[in-house]
């Protein structure tokens, strides 16, 4: 492919040959797509990820790297120091695009010459969720990664952000940025939970303007059975809040608003909850919260920009 892509399609992986194979077939299969790469970085795997991402060159203007220190953000700051695009697009290796979305994506990128940061639907097969999962909005986001704020275009609210596996974010958001994924959090160290957030809230404040949800790029994530048990969801809570903590703000879900104190929305969401188990999850979730917030406090912790560089 001659020239700089217009896209680049960056995803961490580690040990997912099988799913990782079923998003690379789909980006292959895009349709009124533009011009696009697509940035693999292999964090260690031992299994056959290696010969799955071989086997794509050919049919997709394809960079396989490989990081071998442990954690998701250090493959992904690999990936960003490589890229190419002007839109930059992440994905994890466990979804299936929708035929036209990188169509989509760039549609609205196009179209929104003033928004910075993009986010697509993220569909579940619900018939692996729980009910006391599946009935709760925040849940389903948290556990699973499901978000879906309908069939209309719209910008995000104060403190909303899209989800990983279906994130764009413009090339200059991090125009001189060295490593702006965390690399202290999130899967592969001890706190698995809050690397999206850290890293969104770094280039767009809560208060920001410039993110939209753009219903017609969507995905389809593979979530597993045991993403749902109840030892594990409460232990995804609490590091979630305890990051949100630590950053400062909480999570909001569509309609909260930044008016109102953080009692206030703690206790709005609590009044929300259907069942047991999601009242403690939710309970448990702002423990963290309020013990990350008060660590940062003490620590005198703060999230300030880091050193530019410019790209070459």
């Amino acid at each position: 492919m001659n020239g700089k892509p217009s896209i680049s399609v960056i995803a961490a992986t580690c040990n997912r040959a099988e799913s990782l194979t079923v998003l690379l077939e789909a980006l292959a299969a895009q349709t009124g797509a533009p011009s696009f790469e697509v940035v693999i970085v292999d964090n260690g795997s031992r299994d056959s990820t290696s010969e799955a991402i071989e086997s794509f060159h050919g049919r997709l203007n394809l960079l396989h790297l490989r990081e071998e220190a442990p954690g998701k953000g250090r493959a992904l700051n690999k990936a960003l120091e490589a890229v190419h695009g002007e839109l930059i697009l992440f994905t994890d290796d466990d979804v299936r695009p929708n035929p036209d979305w990188l169509q989509q994506i760039h549609r609205a990128c196009v179209t929104h010459p003033e928004i910075r940061v993009f986010g697509g639907r993220i569909l579940i097969d619900e018939s692996h969720a729980p009910l006391w999962v599946s009935r709760s909005y925040n849940l389903m986001g948290l556990l699973a990664a499901r978000h879906d704020r309908g069939d209309d275009d719209a910008p995000y609210g104060y403190g909303e952000y899209p989800f990983g596996p279906n994130l764009a974010i413009r090339f200059e958001c991090l125009t001189g940025v060295h490593r702006p994924y965390p690399e202290d959090i999130g899967p592969g160290t001890t706190r698995p939970v809050g690397d999206e957030s850290a890293f969104l809230r770094r280039i767009s404040p809560p208060e920001a303007m410039d993110r939209m949800y753009i219903s017609s790029a969507a995905v389809m994530h593979d979530v597993k059975s045991g993403t749902f048990r109840f030892g594990k969801a409460l232990s995804r809570c609490w590091w979630a809040g305890y990051a949100h903590g630590q950053s400062g703000v909480p999570h909001a879900s569509p309609g909260d608003g930044a008016v109102g104190s953080d009692a206030g929305r703690i206790a709005r969401r609590l009044r929300s909850c259907r069942s047991m188990r999601e009242l403690t999850c939710i309970t448990v979730r702002y423990l963290g919260f309020l013990l990350g917030r008060l660590n940062a406090s003490a620590l005198g912790k703060g999230q300030g920009p880091r050193q530019v560089r410019s790209r070459t």
